[in-house]
C-alpha cells in the first residue's frame, strides 16, 4: 500500500511546486520592472569632413580619455557625431576616436557659464531639443514625480571617466556621475533649472565664479551647503546656487542656475 502512495504524494508535491511558480509570475497587465531603453543616438554633423587647423593635435579614446594618437595640420577626419566641444570620428588610422572640436574648426562653449542655458533675450532656459543636438545624445530621463523629471547627460566631456571618487561628509567614499542634469516641468516640458557637475573640485567661490565666465560678488546668502546670489546679482532673471562638496567646506562640486518661482 505504501508503495502505491509514494509516486501519488510525488506527483502531489510537483504540482503545488508548479501552481506555486505559477502564481508568483506578474499577471498579465501588470506593472514590471523593465531594465532602461538603450539611448537613442541623435548623431548630430555626421557624414562631415573637417580638416585639422593646429599644428598637432591629440586624438582620444573617448572626451578627456586616454590618447590614442595625434593628428596634424591639414589632415582630414570623417564626423560620426558631435558630443559637445568634441568630434567623434573616423579616420583611416582610427577607426573611431575623439578629438577636440576648437581643433577642427568649431567654436568652444563653456559649459559652465550659464549663457550656454540660458537665453537672456527670451529670460528662460534654451529647448531640451537644443541641449540634445550639442550633445548628440537624448539625455537619461530619472527621477520622475507627478510634476517634474530629470535629463541627465554625461560622457560630455566633463570629465575624463563616467564617474569619480567624492569624499563625503561622513568620511566615506560614495561614487557620483558627473554630467549636466536639466530639471523639467511636464505640463510646458520647459527646463526650470539646471545643475553642472565641476570636472574637478574647484577651492573657493571666487575660482568658481571665475571658471563660470561669472563677475566675482560676494554672495546674497550662504550656509553650510549652499552659497547663493538671487536673480539679477549675478545674471538677469536667473538664481546661482555653488553647491559644497561638503558642510561648510570651501571646496564646491557643482553650480547650479535656477529660474526664480513665478508669482
Amino acid at each position: 500500500m505504501k508503495k502505491n502512495l509514494l509516486p501519488l504524494f510525488l506527483l502531489g508535491s510537483l504540482l503545488a511546486v508548479s501552481c506555486v511558480s505559477k502564481a508568483t509570475k506578474t499577471a498579465p497587465g501588470a506593472s514590471e520592472t523593465e531594465p532602461p531603453a538603450v539611448e537613442k543616438i541623435i548623431a548630430t554633423d555626421a557624414g562631415k569632413i573637417l580638416t585639422v587647423k593646429v599644428k598637432s593635435e591629440n586624438v582620444r579614446e573617448f572626451p578627456n580619455g586616454p590618447k590614442l594618437g595625434k593628428m596634424y595640420k591639414g589632415e582630414k577626419i570623417k564626423v560620426l557625431k558631435r558630443v559637445g566641444n568634441w568630434i567623434e570620428f573616423t579616420h583611416e588610422d582610427f577607426d573611431k576616436a575623439y578629438i577636440w572640436a576648437p581643433s577642427v574648426g568649431y567654436t568652444y562653449t563653456n559649459l559652465y557659464n550659464p549663457f550656454f542655458y540660458f537665453d537672456t533675450t527670451q529670460q528662460t532656459f534654451r529647448d531640451i531639443a537644443y541641449f540634445q543636438n550639442f550633445f548628440s545624445k537624448r539625455g537619461q530621463r530619472r527621477q520622475e514625480i507627478n510634476s517634474s523629471y530629470e535629463l541627465f547627460f554625461k560622457d560630455i566631456g566633463l570629465g575624463s571617466h563616467e564617474s569619480t571618487i567624492l569624499d563625503v561628509v561622513s568620511a566615506s567614499q560614495q561614487v557620483v556621475e558627473h554630467g549636466i542634469t536639466l530639471f523639467v516641468d511636464k505640463q510646458s516640458n520647459r527646463i526650470r533649472k539646471v545643475r553642472v557637475d565641476y570636472l574637478r573640485l574647484v577651492k573657493g567661490y571666487p575660482k568658481a565664479l571665475k571658471k563660470s565666465g561669472l563677475p566675482v560678488k560676494k554672495p546674497g546668502h550662504k550656509d553650510g551647503g549652499h552659497l547663493t546670489w538671487g536673480a539679477g546679482e549675478l545674471v538677469p532673471n536667473l538664481i546661482v546656487d555653488l553647491e559644497r562638496k561638503e558642510w561648510n567646506s570651501e571646496w564646491f562640486a557643482s553650480i547650479w542656475y535656477i529660474l526664480p518661482e513665478r508669482k
